[in-house]
């Protein structure tokens, strides 16, 4: 169902209209509009329809598929606050028991765990007689704490219902003039918000317009960077033409700026906002040095940090909440990288002065996952071409792109953000595609997820290889080898089908990708054989030289790897010395890699890099990476352990070989 049908249930109800003016109010085509009101109970006569009289529950239901609602007690509470923050009418506890359908005991007890949570930001859920339930405190804070929860129920079907009904009783087309003022103003700006956060910006609209100039807030301490802004006269005209006259334009107009600015992508022009492709160059130098890796196209892979740096900064910094579904997949699935994105993004953390969510770290993390995973199959031949559709935004874009390339490197993706602009790419210019909505396209549509169990990954690869025979994919699907299997075995007892295909297809998974476990320990790098402790060197190249000693003797290097290591070092700088005593000491694979090694030199007295008291170096720790991703579980643990101050101070302090082993077991835990 398409929400536009709402602005004929607002003002044309229980009427008969001209089929050429429903198609002009809703902008959809003669046979989208006649099967939607069809659907719901509009009947369609030549060049006439009739516009069903539904209540906002009513219509809230078809549009969003939801029969029976239950909400859960999280839901609950960001409803009793939002509907109190809407200021559409007086509100009792009859009124929410009626909205939300529980009893008075369950409200009461909801009651009193909102209030336990707003007092957290000084915040009060409070009661009158005569005015009902209204909130007191800092009103920026309200806001946030309203745009937070709004963020978190717009996950939820049920959650996005709720919201969509609570407007659309007290006007049914509220939703939708929102959404299309705010679409059409940001498009005529050449802006792009992500899809989905257009949605959030919409229905936090909508449930503000009641407080927009009745509330004082605060003058931001960035007014002047903010009035700079592209998105600052969008936001102007988007208050003027969807709120009407407010008190305190300017004020207000600065805060609906940084809203929009959370939620836009794509290409940011705005000059004032150049410190922040500064930032975004430290963190990618900063994500090479952590990660022992060197990116094959800086100059895109800097645009997209920034790109994406550029709302996360604005969320940040006024502490809006960005959802992120996908984390925990994330962070199982990157966990090593997680971790060192974590420590690369520091700048960040220093500019905003806050300590970055844990949402916006498994983004960027995607972000460096497709690039460091995505340099391994850069020879192209002539490949199938597949275009990439994932309206959710950029960065799930990219965890799509970066699943899917792992999966079939012999293909050669391209990607969109939004279903509307497959209508710009050339038909010519892709085969297939992958989608995470559905499409109607000539084309072979594969539906997907940006992260995909291994279940999920199997049943796609079987399928493509089914339709395409892609060169270097032959895993048969795991069903298969099952029901092949069937007729020669007979399962022991308690044990099901179900059990055998979840044990085979984990075996199999093993063998399609290389899996993260996979990947060599610190602990198993740095053992006896290659940790040192010795009183004193020369100077810093002897130091280098010592510590990749035992590299050289089991044969993981060669003598190239050393002098390049060297070599990199009187040409770059210091840039080796990675936190205080300690360098990492690293060429490129090719300069001399056989296989992956690291090794451990500890010295009593230090020696200064560059001959300069400002790199005082105690331990050298080489890195022989034989690629951009096999050394970055080891590397993980040992940034955790640097990271720490009392870790870094006992190695710095340790005397013997057992002593810095027993410590980097400590830390690996």
């Amino acid at each position: 169902m398409n929400y536009k049908i709402s602005y004929l249930l607002d003002e044309y109800a229980g009427q008969k209209i001209a089929l050429s003016l429903a198609q002009q109010i809703t902008d959809l085509s003669q046979r989208e509009l006649v099967t939607q009101l069809s659907t719901i109970g509009g009947e369609v006569q030549q060049n006439t329809v009739s516009i069903p009289n539904l209540s906002a529950n009513e219509w809230g239901k078809q549009l969003f598929q939801q029969h029976q609602v239950i909400y859960s007690e999280t839901e609950r509470q960001a409803l009793i606050f939002l509907l109190t923050y809407s200021e559409i009418e007086e509100l009792s506890v009859y009124h929410y028991q009626n909205f939300l359908d529980v009893s008075k005991g369950t409200i009461l007890a909801d009651i009193k765990k909102v209030r336990h949570q707003l007092a957290t930001e000084n915040i009060a859920l409070s009661y009158e007689r005569k005015r009902g339930f209204y909130l007191e405190g800092d009103e920026f804070r309200i806001r946030r704490f309203g745009k937070n929860w709004l963020a978190r129920l717009l996950q939820q079907k049920s959650g996005t219902f709720a919201l969509f009904c609570w407007l659309s009783q007290h006007q049914m087309s509220q939703y939708a003039k929102m959404r299309d003022g705010i679409q059409l103003a940001v498009q005529e700006a050449q802006l792009q918000l992500v899809p989905s956060r257009l949605d959030e910006i919409s229905y936090f609209l909508a449930f503000s317009q009641k407080r927009l100039g009745k509330y004082k807030t605060v003058v931001w301490p960035e007014n002047q960077l903010i009035q700079s802004l592209r998105a600052y006269p969008v936001s102007r005209r988007i208050l003027s033409d969807l709120v009407g006259p407010v008190a305190n334009v300017e004020t207000e107009s600065l805060f609906f700026t940084i809203c929009l600015m959370t939620a836009l992508q794509g290409e940011l022009r705005d000059t004032k906002l150049e410190f922040l492709l500064d930032i975004s160059g430290e963190i990618i130098r900063k994500m090479e040095l952590l990660a022992v890796v060197q990116f094959e196209q800086p100059r895109e892979l800097l645009m997209n940090v920034y790109y994406h740096l550029v709302p996360a900064y604005f969320r940040i910094s006024y502490g809006f909440y960005l959802p992120n579904v996908l984390i925990k997949d994330i962070r199982q699935s990157y966990r090593s990288l997680y971790h060192l994105c974590e420590q690369a993004l520091a700048p960040l953390e220093k500019l905003t002065k806050r300590s970055i969510p844990s949402e916006e770290i498994g983004f960027f993390t995607i972000l460096f996952g497709g690039e460091i995973f995505g340099q391994k199959n850069e020879q192209r031949q002539e490949k199938l071409k597949a275009l990439i559709v994932c309206p959710s935004g950029i960065s799930s874009s990219l965890i799509l792109q970066s699943e899917l390339r792992r999966l079939f490197p012999m293909i050669e993706f391209k990607e969109t953000n939004a279903v509307r602009e497959i209508e710009n790419v050339s038909e010519k210019s892709y085969d297939i595609i992958f989608s995470t909505v559905p499409i109607e396209t000539a084309k072979k549509v594969y539906l997907t997820k940006p992260i995909m169990s291994s279940l999920e990954k199997n049943q796609l690869m079987h399928q493509v290889q089914s339709d395409w025979l892609l060169p270097g994919i032959s895993m048969p699907d795991v069903k298969d080898i099952l029901d092949a299997l069937k007729p020669y075995i007979s399962l022991k007892k308690g044990v099901t089908e179900a059990q055998l295909y979840r044990v085979l297809h984990r075996k199999m998974n093993k063998i399609l990708e290389k899996e993260e476990d996979l990947r060599p320990m610190l602990s198993e790098l740095l053992t006896t054989e290659t940790v040192q402790v010795l009183p004193e060197v020369a100077d810093w190249r002897a130091g280098i030289t010592e510590a990749a000693k035992p590299l050289l003797k089991n044969g993981s290097i060669t003598e190239k790897y050393i002098d390049a290591m060297i070599q990199k070092v009187e040409s770059f700088g210091p840039f080796i010395h990675i936190c205080p005593d300690v360098a990492l000491p690293h060429a490129r694979p090719e300069d001399g890699v056989n296989q992956l090694g690291m090794s451990l030199l500890k010295i009593q007295k230090s020696v200064d890099l560059l001959e300069d008291p400002k790199h005082e170096i105690h331990l050298f720790i080489c890195l022989a990476a034989s690629d951009n991703e096999t050394h970055l579980r080891a590397l993980s643990s040992l940034t955790k352990i640097l990271s720490k101050k009392e870790s870094l101070h006992r190695l710095v302090a340790a005397e013997t070989v057992p002593e810095i082993l027993s410590i980097i077991q400590e830390g690996e835990k």
